[in-house]
């Protein structure tokens, strides 16, 4: 239980961060991948130190940014929403890749 207040508490303190007078604008896969890496926006995952918690919070991430993008782009067409959530998994992927391939994480 805590976890999802943790995680709701991520989730608005981000959303609080972004300016939703810009909509419109995809993802960029390269700063996205880089703001994964980096622990942006930090998520409950990056306080554990478990195995699984570097992933975990790669997915929380992608989780926040998702939801943030359709809450700003909600008068997008339906395509647009979609290369915008396509951008943000083929991040996650690289991320988690890039953090398997650094020795950080094994992947499943």
């Amino acid at each position: 239980m805590k976890d999802t207040i943790d995680f709701i508490r991520s989730y608005y303190e981000f959303k609080g961060s972004v300016d939703f007078s810009k909509s419109g604008i995809l993802p960029d896969l390269e700063n996205i991948v880089w703001c994964m890496l980096m622990g942006m926006p930090e998520v409950p995952a990056d306080e554990r130190t478990s195995g699984d918690a570097t992933v975990e919070a790669i997915d929380q991430r992608v989780a926040i940014l998702k939801a943030v993008f359709v809450e700003v782009n909600g008068d997008e067409a339906d395509e647009f929403l979609d290369q915008g959530m396509l951008t943000y998994d083929e991040a996650a992927r690289i991320a988690k890749k890039m953090l398997e391939e650094n020795g950080e994480t094994s992947l499943p």
